[in-house]
Formats: structure tokens, C-alpha cells, sequence
């Protein structure tokens, strides 16, 4: 295009090329000056629509007036050909500059302090750069630095260099060269003020050092390590270096935005030497080494945390199961340590790929520390990044990655487990510590397939569960020692057995073979114990041996909400109301957003027959979630017994609805129709419900409680005798289950209720 015209414009010299189009130096013979004219690609502006959009940021763009800002003067159109016409700025740019080596600490602020002016300028009309770059700054003949290409990057995802290659999730994923994006660009292309100011950071980092903060060929590795892992300190690299400017890199190069300079103006002031103690704000890096974060000065532990789910860095949906896997595997050691109250799995999952602030999350969750991190795994190969945030003080107290083998993935859990507990000085025990420690080896390829199977398990569903025990067997067959495969094939057949997708006896003899062969391996793992309690409540009737497996459990991970939630229904069972009460309400308090905690604590308060009370819990499930089911029938069962039989069948049919919108027959709803008056429908119910029982397991417990309810005492005890021989776990509700009232003074009730061992 040399001698070619644009316009009124003669193009004389290309100067250069971006991602968005090419820069021409051109001469204006109407103003007789030289203008820079940036010539957009073909498919920049593809419709009316784009160019109208880019026309005001334009507009918008032309109003910046500094003398370090070099000035848009015009938008126009010649021949379909879309052009830029710019200040003309003469002089070298500020890599060139840098190619010869580092700067003097002195030159270097200069050109930050004029940087800095012109960010204050944009920041202030509301415009942020994006793609602070050297190849953005040219020094001038008389050595003032002038920012070029201000905003442009807003408008067009393609700017500043980055190819679809280098992107992760597309063309306009990412927004800015790499090198010098903030960690909130690479993570989700999230840019404002702050995210100019780390890439000041990042520019005087390497005007110092004469070199990048972070450095590789690789562009997942750079993105990786720009999100999650510390910077260098600044005089490491350079000895010569000032600790005042030290600090000042360091402020700007924090991962978290909050953590950096309030604004351009308050940077410009650090960079004069005028900043006040609050603008300063973190402890220099001086204090820090082997890459952690500066400790809070305040003095107070953290006493309740909850570990955020771990971002997948793979770029690969199917690697999901492996950052999960990490998350819950922290979430399980952390847990262990009794004075640590730890939010538990179901709560924290709530919050995956939510952009929610941490306060916000801290909130909601009453905790006072949050861990984030990530997971990565190449082969047999893993990296982790782990980062602890006190949110009360809006503090990075620690961050730290870690590569290993996959074959000492336990142990590294544990290690951070460890360090995480070192640094909020929480107490930890000889016996927990021991614990923590005791990790040893596994088999890489056995616990991939393991984390697989949790993965299916926590789906929650019939079909995921069956495929859960084949990724534990398979696990198994990989490593027979390997307990904790055990524990999840246990959880699995107690699971199917429970919901009647396995007869009873097939179901529980499975679960309870497992979970014994995993204790011979590991007795302390809390999950096993907590398994074998459920097999020896719901199956063997069992009570002394259900309570000591779930306080085995407990002392082993106190933290361990669903083993709290189970212990709370054994006792419930056997009529110890307010054990069971305080026992749901510490397994809502480490897992307060996990629906089933609440229709737990509503069903501690419902069996103690404090029904109004109860009311309040089922509620608030069904405010999280209005479609589960169970939250619905347990309300109903409550109004039930306040009397309010009509609201009682609402509330269940819509627990109950099928696809057809119609409830689904059960003998609760039989019960339900009876409490109300409806009697023809309460037998038609039950019928269907006796019908069904042809092709499936149903509970004859629940159809003895329908008798029971409508005075046919002998039918009722025939229906519960039924119920003993099939090892109907519902029996559990024997002693306490308020439907069962008219029969408590029939010997054959006695009777059963001392088979059962429930008489005293």
C-alpha cells in the first residue's frame, strides 16, 4: 500500500502489524503533518452493527487529551477499506528500548511515573487499556513516554496479538498479550483498571530485571503460571535493585485485584515516594520467601474455612473428575482437625464456576478463610496451585503450587493439608497430625479410575452409582489394598439397598463386605465406619454397633458432616431427641447449602414431635430448591400432624409429581388422602402401591403405617411382621414414628419392639 492514498491520507512507510491491522506512517497534506494510519483487516468490522459499536468507542477514545497519550483523531471508510487515523509519535519503542539490557532504576520509574499519568487519565473518563505491552510505548526523541493503541483491545477481541493458538477457549477468550495480562484476563477474561496496573507491574519488572515475571514457549504453561503461581521478587533477579520499588512491583503483580494499588493515582504516588501506610498496604516482599504470600499481621487464626471447587486447567471437560477429586480429597484431611470447622463437599460445589465474590461466598457460609486452587494433570504428572484468603481481612495469606507424581498424589494432599493448618496456627493434635501423615504410595492408574467412580457417585443417581461401582472395581482390581475404593464401593451398595434399587439383603451384604475389607486395610478411614454403622443400623438392627462405628468415625474426621447427619438419625431412632437435634445441627453447620442436611434437622425435630419447629427447615430446603422431592413429603408429614391435612396432600403430590404432573402412588400418599377425609382415593392409592409391589420392592413398614393410621391395628402388625422378615430398614422408625401411636399398647408391638432391641 506504499503510495497508495486512504482518504486524504498518503500512505509513505509501514511501521508495523498487530492482530487487528497493519500501521502505516502517512502524511495529512491538508494539516501538512504526519498522521500513523492503522489499517483494519478485512473481517475486523464484518457487519453495520460492528462498526456502529466501534464507531463510539471511537468517539470515545478521541477525547483522550494527555501529553502521554498518543491521540486518536479519526475513524473513517475508503472503499470498504476501514482505517484508524492516529498521532504520529516519533521515537523508538519501549521494547526496542529493552533490548539492550535493563534500564537504571531511575530511568525506569520515570517511564512508569509518565505510564502511570496516562493510565490515571483513561482510568478517570472510565477507559482501560488492556494491552499494556513495550510495543505500546514509545519513548520519544526527548525521552517522555507516550502509551499508543489506548482502548482498542476493548473493541476488538483480535488486538494485540493473540491468535485463536493461543487461546483456550477461542478467538476471544482471551483479550491482551499474554505475557502481561492479569490473572483475572487469563482466568476468564475479566479486565478493569487493576488490570492495567499489573501489567504496569509486569512492565517494570522487566525493565529492571530484563526480563518477564513469568517467562516459557509454552502458552498453557504462561497462562498457568500468570493465574496461579507467585511472582519472583523483584531483587532476587536484580540485588541492585531499591525495596521501595520492590514493593511497588510486587503490589501491582498480586493475583488478586483488591490486593493491588487502590488506583493509578495511588501507584504514581508510591512510585514519588508519597504514598501513606494504608496505601502501601501488604508487608514488603522482604518478608517473603520460597514463594508464599505475606502472612496477615492482625494475629487472629482462622477458625472456619471452606476450600472452593479446584479449577480444571486441562481444558478438557472430561478431566473434570480429577479437580473435583482434588477438592474433595483437601476437603476430607482439612476436615480431620477438630478445632478446624470445615464446609463440607455438597456446600462448596455450589459455588463452582460462579464468578461470586469471596466475600459474598465467606458470607453465605459463615466462614472466615476460603482456599482456592487448581489441578492439572499431564500423564502421570500432576501440578496443583493452592491459594488461602483470610476474607475478613481481605488477605492472601499463602499460595503455593506443587508438581509431583501422581504416585505421591496422598502424601501431597497432605502436605497441604499441613501447611494450610500451619498457617492459620490452628491447634492441630499429635494423633490428627499423625494422621494427616500417615499416607503413604498408590498405584496412578488405580486412583485415576477411583477419583472416576466419585465422581459418578456424586451425581447422585441410580444409573451413576451402578457405573460408580465399576470404576471401584476396577480401581481394585489395579490395587486390591487400596482402601478407599473400598469405602466408595460400600457407600454404593448402601446407596442402591437404601432407595430399594437392590433388595436389602443383596444390597447391605455387599455394602458390609466392602467396607470390612477396607478397614482391614485402613482402620481410619471415617468413611469405612460410617458405612458399617449404616449397615448395622438399617440391616442388623444393630444399635450399640452402629453408635460405636459412627463415634469412631467422628473422632477420626470431625469434621465429617454426613457421618454427623447419620449419627443424628441413628439417635433419632432410638428416641435420644436432643442428642440427635444438636448432632443435625453440627452437620448443617459444616454443610449449610447441602439440601439433604436440612430435611435432617427437620427430621430430628419431627421425630422429637416438635412438628411446628420442624416447618422451618424444610422450608429453607425448598427456598435453596424447590424441586426435591423429599424436602416436600417430609413438610407434609409435619402438617400432617399440626392437623392441616389438606396442605399436607398438596405438598406431597408435588413432592411426588411424575412427568405427567400426576403424584406418584405411595403409601404416604395413602396415609395422606385418609388423614384428609378422601377415602376412596386413600384405598385406590394404596391398591396401586400393593400392585406395584408385584414388580418391585416396596416398603411393607409404609403400608403398615396406612393401617395403622386408619385403626386396622391387626393388619398394620401383620404388615410390620412382614416387614421384619424382609429386613425393611424403615423399622428403624419403629419406636418414634408418630403414625404408629395406636398400636404401642399391642402386645405384638411390644414384642416386636424388644426383637428389634428398641424397647428400652
Amino acid at each position: 500500500m506504499i503510495g497508495q492514498t486512504l482518504g486524504r491520507y498518503r500512505i509513505v512507510e509501514r511501521l508495523g502489524e498487530g492482530g487487528m491491522g497493519v500501521v502505516f506512517r502517512a502524511e495529512d497534506p491538508r494539516l501538512e503533518r504526519d498522521v500513523a494510519l492503522k489499517v483494519l483487516k478485512q473481517d475486523a468490522l464484518h457487519d453495520e452493527d460492528s462498526k456502529r459499536r466501534f464507531r463510539l468507542e471511537a468517539c470515545a477514545l478521541s477525547r483522550l487529551l494527555h501529553p502521554n497519550i498518543a491521540t486518536l483523531f479519526d475513524f473513517d471508510s475508503d472503499s470498504g477499506v476501514d482505517f484508524l487515523v492516529l498521532e504520529f509519535v516519533p521515537g523508538e519503542s519501549l521494547a526496542r528500548t529493552m533490548a539492550n539490557g535493563p534500564l537504571p532504576e531511575n530511568r525506569a520509574r520515570a517511564i512508569a511515573l509518565d505510564v502511570a499519568e496516562a493510565l490515571q487519565s483513561a482510568h478517570e473518563k472510565g477507559i482501560v487499556h488492556r494491552d499494556l505491552k513495550p510495543g505500546n510505548i514509545v519513548i520519544t526523541p526527548r525521552g517522555r513516554a507516550k502509551v499508543l493503541d489506548f482502548g482498542l483491545a476493548r473493541v476488538m477481541p483480535e488486538a494485540a496479538g493473540v491468535t485463536q493458538s493461543a487461546s483456550i477457549t477461542g478467538p476471544s477468550a482471551l483479550i491482551g498479550t499474554v505475557p502481561y495480562m492479569s490473572p483475572e484476563q487469563v482466568r476468564d477474561g475479566r479486565a478493569d483498571a487493576r488490570s492495567d496496573l499489573y501489567a504496569m507491574g509486569a512492565l517494570l519488572f522487566e525493565m529492571t530485571t530484563g526480563r518477564r515475571p513469568f517467562c516459557g514457549d509454552d502458552v498453557l504453561s504462561l497462562l498457568y503460571q500468570i493465574a496461579h503461581e507467585p511472582a519472583p521478587l523483584l531483587r532476587v533477579m536484580h540485588p541492585g535493585l531499591s525495596a521501595e520499588l520492590e514493593a511497588v512491583v510486587a503490589r501491582c503483580l498480586e493475583k488478586a485485584p483488591l490486593r493491588r494499588f487502590s488506583d493509578a493515582g495511588a501507584l504514581l504516588r508510591a512510585l514519588r515516594g508519597e504514598s501513606s501506610a494504608d496505601e502501601r498496604g501488604s508487608p514488603t516482599p522482604a518478608a517473603w520467601s520460597e514463594g508464599l504470600s505475606p502472612k496477615t499481621g492482625s494475629g487472629r487464626s482462622i477458625q472456619s474455612l471452606v476450600v472452593l471447587p479446584f479449577e480444571n486447567l486441562s481444558g478438557d471437560p472430561a478431566q473434570e473428575f480429577f479437580a473435583d477429586g482434588m477438592t474433595d480429597a483437601l476437603i476430607a484431611d482439612l476436615a480431620q482437625i477438630g478445632a478446624l470447622r470445615v464446609i463440607s463437599r455438597t456446600s462448596a460445589m455450589r459455588f463452582k464456576r460462579t464468578h461470586a465474590p469471596l466475600s459474598e461466598i465467606a458470607r453465605e457460609l459463615r466462614v472466615d478463610g476460603v482456599v482456592e486452587g487448581s489441578a492439572l494433570r499431564v500423564d502421570d504428572r500432576v501440578r496443583i496451585t493452592v491459594e488461602l484468603v483470610d476474607v475478613v481481612n481481605d488477605r492472601n495469606l499463602w499460595a503455593r503450587s506443587y508438581e509431583r507424581s501422581l504416585t505421591d498424589i496422598l502424601a501431597l494432599q497432605s502436605e497441604v493439608a499441613h501447611a494450610i493448618a500451619d498457617e492459620i496456627r490452628i491447634q492441630v493434635t499429635p494423633d490428627e497430625r499423625e494422621r494427616l501423615g500417615s499416607k503413604g504410595a498408590v498405584n496412578p492408574a488405580a486412583h485415576v479410575t477411583y477419583l472416576q467412580g466419585l465422581f459418578l457417585w456424586n451425581r447422585f443417581t441410580g444409573e451413576s452409582v451402578k457405573e460408580a461401582i465399576q470404576r471401584y472395581q476396577e480401581a481394585l482390581a489395579l490395587d486390591p489394598n487400596y482402601s478407599v475404593a473400598y469405602a466408595g464401593l460400600a457407600d454404593s451398595y448402601i446407596m442402591l439397598a437404601n432407595h430399594h434399587i437392590l433388595p436389602p439383603r443383596e444390597g447391605y451384604s455387599l455394602g458390609r463386605k466392602a467396607a470390612e475389607r477396607g478397614l482391614a486395610l485402613d482402620e481410619s478411614l471415617a468413611e469405612l465406619h460410617t458405612s458399617l454403622s449404616w449397615i448395622h443400623r438399617l440391616f442388623d438392627w444393630d444399635w450399640p454397633a452402629a453408635e460405636r462405628e459412627s463415634l469412631r468415625a467422628l473422632q477420626l474426621n470431625p469434621g465429617y458432616a454426613f457421618g454427623h447427619s447419620r449419627y443424628a438419625l441413628l439417635l433419632s431412632g432410638m428416641g435420644r431427641h436432643e442428642e440427635a437435634i444438636a448432632e443435625a445441627e453440627r452437620a448443617h453447620e459444616l454443610d449449610p447449602l447441602n439440601l439433604l442436611t436440612y430435611t435432617v434437622v427437620g427430621d430430628t425435630l419431627f421425630y422429637a414431635r416438635r412438628f411446628e419447629r420442624s416447618l422451618a427447615p424444610y422450608r429453607k430446603c425448598l427456598e435453596l430448591d424447590p424441586t426435591f422431592g423429599a424436602a416436600h413429603t417430609d413438610l407434609a408429614r409435619s402438617l400432617e400432624h399440626l392437623g392441616r391435612a389438606g396442605e399436607a396432600v398438596e405438598e406431597f403430590e408435588r413432592g411426588t409429581a411424575g412427568p405427567d404432573g400426576l403424584p406418584r402412588p405411595s403409601s404416604g400418599l395413602a396415609i395422606l388422602y385418609a388423614r384428609a377425609g378422601r377415602l376412596d382415593e386413600a384405598r385406590a392409592t394404596l391398591q396401586a402401591v400393593q400392585a406395584l409391589s408385584q414388580k418391585q420392592f416396596v416398603s411393607p413398614y409404609g403400608i403398615a403405617s396406612y393401617y395403622a393410621v386408619t385403626g386396622d391395628n391387626d393388619r398394620a402388625l401383620d404388615w410390620l411382621e412382614k416387614a421384619y422378615s424382609e429386613r425393611d430398614g424403615t423399622l428403624v422408625w419403629l419406636k418414634v414414628h408418630p403414625r404408629l401411636d395406636g398400636l404401642r399398647g399391642e402386645p405384638r408391638f411390644r414384642d416386636l419392639l424388644a426383637r428389634l432391641r428398641l424397647d428400652s
